[in-house]
C-alpha cells in the first residue's frame, strides 16, 4: 500500500475539477482506488439519470458490526476561472496552498484518507466508514440520496471535515425554502376593477410574512451561540404580472426560512402558509397556493454526547456554531452523533484566493486518526 502525504494528496484531488455542474466521476475512481488499496470495501451510488455524478461509501473493519465512526466530506467545489488565484493548478507559497477545493473541502478528504492510510486494520474492533458525496454546494444532493435510499450506515459518530479551524462544531440552523402562487383574474387595466390583482394580493402576502418574521425574533429561543439568535425569514424573489396595461393574473414569491436548532421547518412553514394565506384571501377572488420546494433541518449534537467531549479534549476548543449549512442534519437522521470538525477556515473558502494552510492539513490527519483509534479500534 502506497503512503500518501496530506499536502500532495490534497493536491492531486485539486487538480481535479469537480465545480458542482460538472462531473464528479473521475474523482471518485481516484478516490475509490485509493481506498481499495486500504483495504476497504467500496460502494458507488450514482444519482439517478446521472451517471457522471457518484457517493462513494467506503468501509473497514467488522462487516457485518454496527457502531464505529464515519468520516465524510463532499467532492465538489464552488466555480472559478483562470483570473482567479484559485484554481485547479494548487499553488503552495510558504506555509500556504492556493486552489479550488483546498479548503472546502478536498483537503479535509485527503486528510482522511491519509489517517485511514496508518490504520492496521486487523486492530479494528468496530467499522471505520467513509462518505464523499457529489453536489453539496447546490442542496446537499448527494447526503440526501445516502439518507433516503438503501443503505444502512448503522455507525455512533460522525465527523464532517467542513473547514471549521478543527473545532467542533456542534449546531447550525436548518434550511428551508417555499414558492407562493397567486392567481387573480386579469383585465384591461383602464378599468382594474373588472379583475383581480394577484400581485396585489402578493404584495399584502409579502407584507405579513415580513410581520411574521419580526414575531419569530421576539420569541427569545436560546441561540447557542448561532448569528442572529433567531429563525430567519426572508422573501427574495418576486415576480407578477405579463404587460403593463393588464391587471396581472398571476404572481409568484419566494420565501427562505433557517430555523433555530430545535425547531423544525415543516412546523415553520405551516405559519408562513397560514399567514400568507389569510393576508393574500383579503384580496376577494384570489387564490393561494404555497409549495414547500425543500424543508432541511438544523444540526443539533449535545455537548454531552462522546464525540463531542472527546473532540473537546483533543482540540482543546469548546463546542460552538457556524452560520453556513453542512450534510450533517442528514447523517443525524441515520442515527449518528454527528459534528462538523475540518481544517481550514469558512472566511478562507468560496474566494477567489481559496487558501489552507499547510499545517492544517497535518493536524487534521493526526486528529482523524486519534479519532479512529478511539471510536473504532
Amino acid at each position: 500500500m502506497t503512503m500518501h502525504d496530506p499536502v500532495s494528496l490534497t493536491e492531486r484531488l485539486v487538480s481535479q475539477d469537480t465545480v458542482s455542474a460538472r462531473p464528479n466521476a473521475p474523482l471518485i475512481a481516484d478516490l475509490d482506488e485509493l481506498m481499495r488499496d486500504i483495504g476497504a470495501q467500496t460502494i458507488l451510488q450514482h444519482k439517478p439519470g446521472d451517471d457522471t455524478q457518484v457517493n462513494l461509501l467506503a468501509r473497514l473493519g467488522p462487516e457485518d458490526g454496527e457502531g464505529g465512526l464515519l468520516l465524510a466530506g463532499h467532492t465538489d467545489t464552488v466555480p472559478w476561472d483562470d483570473t482567479m488565484r484559485a484554481t485547479t493548478v494548487p499553488e503552495r507559497d510558504g506555509r500556504r496552498m492556493y486552489g479550488r477545493g483546498t479548503c472546502d473541502m478536498k483537503g479535509a478528504i485527503a486528510a482522511m484518507i491519509c489517517a485511514a492510510e496508518r490504520l492496521d486494520v486487523r486492530r479494528l474492533r468496530k467499522p471505520l466508514w467513509f462518505g464523499f458525496t457529489f453536489q453539496e454546494e447546490i442542496g446537499c444532493i448527494g447526503a440526501k440520496q445516502i439518507a433516503h435510499g438503501p443503505i444502512r450506515l448503522p455507525v455512533d459518530h460522525c465527523i464532517i471535515g467542513e473547514p471549521t479551524g478543527l473545532r467542533p462544531v456542534t449546531r447550525h440552523k436548518g434550511y428551508a425554502i417555499g414558492r407562493g402562487h397567486l392567481r387573480g383574474v386579469p383585465c384591461h387595466s383602464s378599468d382594474p376593477a373588472q379583475g383581480v390583482s394577484a400581485i396585489h394580493a402578493g404584495v399584502r402576502a409579502v407584507e405579513a410574512l415580513l410581520g411574521l418574521a419580526e414575531e419569530w425574533k421576539s420569541r427569545g429561543v436560546p441561540a447557542g451561540g448561532l448569528t442572529p439568535p433567531w429563525t430567519t425569514l426572508n422573501v427574495g424573489l418576486f415576480d407578477g404580472g405579463a404587460a403593463r396595461n393588464m391587471v396581472p393574473e398571476r404572481a409568484s414569491f419566494t420565501v427562505e426560512v433557517r430555523p433555530l436548532p430545535g425547531l423544525d421547518p415543516n412546523d415553520l412553514f405551516d405559519e408562513v402558509e397560514q399567514v400568507a394565506r389569510a393576508a393574500a384571501s383579503t384580496v376577494k377572488g384570489i387564490h393561494f397556493e404555497l409549495e414547500r420546494v425543500e424543508a432541511d433541518q438544523p444540526l443539533f449534537t449535545a455537548d454531552e454526547e462522546d464525540l463531542v467531549k472527546w473532540l473537546v479534549e483533543e482540540t482543546g476548543a469548546s463546542p460552538s456554531t457556524v452560520p453556513f449549512y453542512t450534510e450533517g442534519a442528514f447523517f443525524t437522521s441515520m442515527g449518528a452523533r454527528t459534528v462538523i470538525c475540518g481544517p481550514g477556515e469558512i472566511a478562507q473558502a468560496h474566494r477567489v484566493d481559496e487558501w489552507v494552510e499547510l499545517d492544517a492539513l497535518l493536524h487534521a490527519t493526526d486528529l482523524y486518526a486519534a479519532a479512529i483509534e478511539e471510536f473504532c479500534t
